[in-house]
């Protein structure tokens, strides 16, 4: 019995949270609302309860979800990994301006919950802009934006995952570039013959599950790795000798992986995501400053 009122107690949350999220986007005048399709049993309950709003759904598999997309509705896609609310919020709202979702002075009021509760428990309201400074201090246009893609999101997924699990009981610290093969040839090096080089590209691949164990491997060794916009790790144990220039902005108390990470993207049109060795933090940089944080 006991178990019984709790599921009861946790739908009866969601429902209200809903139904409050969607009074406070009117009595705000905000048009969007940002919604974890995880963490509901039934999207009817939405429908029920929005007028003119869009919805921006955020879920794990938006091949799987989109095919019941609303018109006025976007979704994005973010990693399964288990992660804090904040940082889900962050991954979502950071992916949906770079892929022109939503403006970079848009509110949105937000309603998530913990990965995996299968309830929505908190509600929030967000601003790109306002909330976090990357976008306060540069304009987005057209034509500066954001490569995401499939391979970025599968970094991000493989980052997390090294940074919660380490290697042989011991924190994973590394870089992993992502970009034109030809525009990071001139500020890398390999300090070591090349691990890659020679093997099938299908067996390199991030999208390769047995592959994953092989980086998590090469991980050990000094500087990063170099994969193409395909996904296919071209080279491990690389070093990256880009000149740190005025377009740099690394925040205060981050390494040099950091900011090799930061130059780099400074100076080609590449993404760097970077796990912290010491505090398992996982960093995004682009065009010379750190996008998103996530993790500790």
């Amino acid at each position: 019995m006991p178990k019984t009122t709790n599921i009861v107690t946790e739908a009866k949350e969601t429902k209200l949270l809903v139904s409050y999220g969607f009074e406070l986007a009117r009595r705000l005048q905000i048009n969007r609302v940002l919604v974890f399709a995880e963490l509901l049993s039934d999207r009817r309950l939405v429908e029920k309860h929005r007028e003119s709003e869009s919805i921006l759904w955020v879920t794990y598999d938006k091949e799987a979800f989109a095919s019941g997309l609303g018109a006025i509705d976007d979704c994005v896609e973010i990693p399964s990994n288990p992660v804090g609310r904040m940082d889900q919020v962050a991954l979502a709202v950071i992916l949906s301006v770079m892929e022109g979702m939503i403006d970079v002075d848009e509110s949105m009021v937000c309603l998530i919950g913990v990965a995996g509760s299968k309830r929505l428990d908190n509600m929030l309201i967000v601003n790109p802009k306002r909330d976090f400074e990357w976008f306060s201090k540069r304009s987005i246009s057209k034509g500066n934006t954001l490569p995401i893609s499939k391979e970025f999101a599968r970094l991000i997924e493989i980052s997390l995952k090294f940074a919660a699990e380490g290697r042989e009981g011991k924190p994973i610290g590394t870089v992993f570039v992502l970009g034109d093969l030809k525009e990071l040839e001139a500020i890398s090096r390999s300090l070591i013959l090349n691990p890659c080089k020679g093997h099938l590209k299908k067996l390199r691949s991030i999208h390769d599950s047995d592959f994953i164990e092989t980086m998590r491997e090469l991980s050990a060794l000094d500087g990063g790795f170099i994969i193409d916009p395909k996904g296919i790790v071209e080279a491990a144990g690389v070093y990256l000798d880009a000149p740190v220039t005025s377009k740099v902005k690394v925040p205060k108390g981050l390494g040099s992986r950091h900011l090799a990470a930061a130059a780099t993207t400074a100076l080609t049109p590449s993404l760097a995501i970077v796990i912290s060795e010491s505090s398992g933090t996982v960093s995004v940089f682009w065009e010379g400053a750190r996008v998103l944080p996530l993790g500790k």
